[in-house]
C-alpha cells in the first residue's frame, strides 16, 4: 500500500519554534537535526501544525499538476465536490461548478450523493448487530485517530466507507473504471485516507489549491454563470454536513442515544469514555474539527464569519430534493471497509529510565513535575516518554529552560566581581550581589531594607526612571567608599527597574595616578639634569674661553721674544 503524506515540510524555513510540536494532538512530530519532522505512522492529518506555523514551513502536497496531467488523456475527469464549497466560495458557490468545467473536468458531481447510500448501510450494519456503541465519522481525520491510537474501538466503527470513498465507487459504476475522480473538499486528512483507497479516488484537491488554479487560470467567477451538477444529494443529506447523521435519520429507525462530538478535546473525552466502559448505549458521531467541516483547515484564512457559513449552509441546504436520489438496491458497489488495527507503539522506560529523564529535564523530586503542558504533553512523565521514544528533547521544557537561565543569570549576578544591584522605582535595592556589600560597606543585615540614597548618588538613577534609556560607561567618583567605578545603569522596562552594574577600577585609577606622579619625578628630574648639564657646559665654556685667551697672550709673548732675537743676529 503506497503511503501519501498529508504534510511536507521545508528544510529551510524552521526557526525551531516549537509551536508545532506543542500544538500536534496526536505528539506526531519531532525535533531532528536542527529541524521539525512529521512522522507520517502516528500523523492523523489534522493540519493543526500547518494552521499555526508562522513560518508557512508546513505545506499540504499540491495535486493541481497531477490532475492537469490526467487531463491530458482521453479520460473521463469527474469532480466529487464537498457540500461545504458553498461556505468556503460563499454567493458565488454555484459559479465554482462552472468554473471546473472551464478547468477540463468533464462532469461535477456533490458528494452528498453518498450520503443516502450510506445511510441503508448504516441501518443494515444497526439491525443486523447488537453492539452496545456505534461510531460513525465522515472525518478522515477520525478514522485515522481510532486506528492508530485507539484501535480496541475499531469493534464499535461502522465500517461503512467515508463519503468520500463511497462517491467515488458510484462514480466510477457510473462512468467506467478508467475514470478518474478528483475529490475536492476542505479537509488534508482526506489526503491521508486517500493512501489507502488509491484505485477509487484519483486525487485530492483542497478548496484552497481549487481557488489557487482559478486564480492561475484567470477565471473570473464574478463573470461567470451559475452552473448546476451532474448529480446532487437529497435535502437530507445536504444537512448532514451542518446536522449530521440526525438530519438523515428522519424515521427515527436507529433507536439509540445519539451523541454528536465535534473538536479533538471533547473527542478524547468520549472515546476515553467509551474505553473505560462509562458511557451509555449510544449511537456516536464524532468530527475532528469544533463545528465540523465548515471550519475545516480549508478555512483557516477564510474571510467569512463561522455564522455566516452556518448560514450560507443551511440556505444550501434547503435546495436539494426530498427524496433519496439513489437506493442501495440499485448499485452492484460494495460499501464495506475495514478498520485496522495501526496503533502507535511507544516504548516504555522502566523506573531507573524515567527518572533519569526526568533528572534531564531538571525534575528531581515529584514536585518539580508541575505538569504545565506548554510542551503539549500532559504531563511532564508523558513528555519523559517520548523523550525515551525519541519523539521529543529534555531542553524543549519551558520550565526547565526558565530555571536552567535564571540558575545561569543568578550565577552571574551572584558571583560577579562587579558591584550589581537591582532597583525599583522607589528607589529601593531589591537585590544585591556579595561583592557590592562587601566593598560598599554594607552590613548584611540591613540589605532587606535598603534605600539607595543611602548608599550611592541617585541623581543618574531617577533620570533613567524618567527617561526609560540606560546610562552606560560614567566614570563616577564615590566619596563615600573612597572608590572610582564605570557606572551602567540599566533600564529593565519588562519590570520597570534598573539592574546598576558597578565596574570597580580604584585600583587602575591609583595605578595610572602612580604612573602620573612617575612621570612627573622622571620630567623634573630630566629638568634638573638639564639644567646642570647646561651650567657645566657654559662653566666650561668659561674656562675654555679664558685659557684659550692666555695661551693667546703667551704665544703672543713668545713669537714677540723670538723675533726680537732673530732681528739682532
Amino acid at each position: 500500500m503506497n503511503n501519501e503524506k498529508a504534510l511536507t515540510l521545508s528544510k529551510d524555513r524552521c526557526k525551531n519554534c516549537y509551536k508545532c510540536i506543542r500544538s500536534c494532538p496526536v505528539k506526531a512530530i519531532y525535533f531532528k537535526e536542527n529541524r521539525t519532522v512529521i512522522a507520517s505512522d502516528r500523523c492523523v492529518g489534522c493540519s493543526k501544525c500547518f494552521i499555526i506555523c508562522p513560518q508557512k514551513n508546513k505545506k499540504i502536497p499540491n495535486s493541481i499538476s497531477r490532475v492537469k496531467k490526467m487531463m491530458e488523456n482521453d479520460t473521463k475527469i469527474i469532480a466529487s465536490l464537498d457540500p461545504t464549497f458553498a461556505a468556503y466560495f460563499g454567493n458565488d458557490y454555484l459559479k465554482v461548478i462552472t468554473a471546473l468545467r472551464k478547468l477540463g473536468f468533464n462532469f461535477a458531481e456533490e458528494v452528498t450523493v453518498a450520503i443516502d447510500v450510506l445511510h441503508h448501510e448504516y441501518l443494515k450494519i444497526y439491525n443486523r448487530t447488537h453492539q452496545k456503541h456505534y461510531i460513525t465519522s465522515a472525518c478522515s481525520g477520525i478514522n485515522q485517530l481510532v486506528q492508530k491510537y485507539y484501535p480496541e474501538l475499531n469493534k464499535y466503527m461502522l465500517a461503512v466507507d467515508l463519503p468520500m470513498i463511497a462517491h467515488a465507487k458510484l462514480i466510477k459504476e457510473k462512468y467506467g473504471e478508467n475514470s478518474k475522480i478528483i475529490f475536492v473538499g476542505p479537509c488534508t486528512a482526506a489526503k491521508l485516507e486517500r493512501s489507502g483507497f488509491m484505485e477509487i479516488v484519483d486525487a485530492v484537491l483542497t478548496f484552497q489549491e481549487l481557488e489557487e488554479w482559478i486564480v492561475s487560470s484567470s477565471i473570473d467567477l464574478n463573470k461567470l454563470e451559475t452552473g448546476s451538477f451532474d448529480q446532487e444529494g437529497s435535502k437530507f443529506a445536504k444537512a448532514f454536513t451542518i446536522e449530521g447523521f440526525i438530519s438523515i435519520n428522519t424515521d427515527k429507525s436507529i433507536k439509540m442515544n445519539y451523541i454528536k462530538v465535534n473538536g479533538l478535546e471533547n473527542t478524547k473525552e468520549i472515546l476515553a469514555s467509551i474505553e473505560s466502559d462509562d458511557l451509555d448505549p449510544a449511537f456516536i458521531e464524532i468530527n475532528f474539527c469544533m463545528n465540523g467541516c465548515i471550519q475545516g483547515p480549508s478555512f483557516h484564512e477564510c474571510k467569512t464569519k463561522l455564522f455566516t457559513r452556518k448560514k450560507q449552509m443551511k440556505q444550501y441546504s434547503e435546495c436539494g430534493s426530498s427524496q433519496d436520489l439513489i437506493n442501495t438496491q440499485d448499485t452492484k458497489e460494495s460499501f464495506k471497509r475495514k478498520f485496522s488495527n495501526k496503533k502507535v507503539h511507544n516504548l516504555k522506560p522502566n523506573t531507573s529510565e524515567l527518572s533519569k529523564i526526568l533528572k534531564l529535564m531538571g525534575k528531581y523530586k515529584e514536585s518539580d513535575e508541575i505538569n504545565c503542558g506548554t510542551c503539549g504533553y500532559d504531563t511532564c512523565r508523558d513528555k519523559a516518554i517520548a523523550i525515551f521514544n525519541d519523539m521529543d528533547k529534555s531542553d524543549m521544557c519551558l520550565p526547565y529552560i526558565r530555571n536552567k537561565t535564571e540558575t545561569i543569570s543568578n550565577l552571574i549576578f551572584e558571583n560577579s566581581p562587579n558591584y550589581n544591584l537591582l532597583v525599583n522605582r522607589d528607589l529601593k535595592v531589591i537585590s544585591i550581589n556579595p561583592a557590592a556589600i562587601n566593598h560598599l560597606n554594607i552590613e548584611k543585615q540591613y540589605t532587606d531594607d535598603l534605600q539607595l540614597s543611602n548608599l550611592l548618588d541617585q541623581k543618574d538613577y531617577e533620570k533613567v526612571f524618567e527617561t526609560k534609556k540606560s546610562i552606560c560607561g560614567k566614570k563616577i567618583k564615590l566619596k563615600q567608599q573612597n572608590l572610582t567605578v564605570i557606572q551602567n545603569l540599566l533600564y529593565i522596562e519588562e519590570q520597570d527597574t534598573i539592574l546598576a552594574i558597578l565596574n570597580d577600577i580604584t585600583k587602575e585609577e591609583e595605578k595610572e595616578q602612580e604612573l602620573i606622579k612617575v612621570k612627573k619625578n622622571t620630567d623634573e628630574m630630566v629638568q634638573k639634569v638639564i639644567a646642570k648639564q647646561m651650567k657645566v657646559a657654559q662653566e666650561i665654556c668659561s674656562v675654555l674661553g679664558e685659557t684659550t685667551a692666555e695661551t693667546r697672550v703667551a704665544l703672543k709673548q713668545f713669537l714677540d721674544i723670538t723675533l726680537e732675537k732673530s732681528g739682532d743676529s
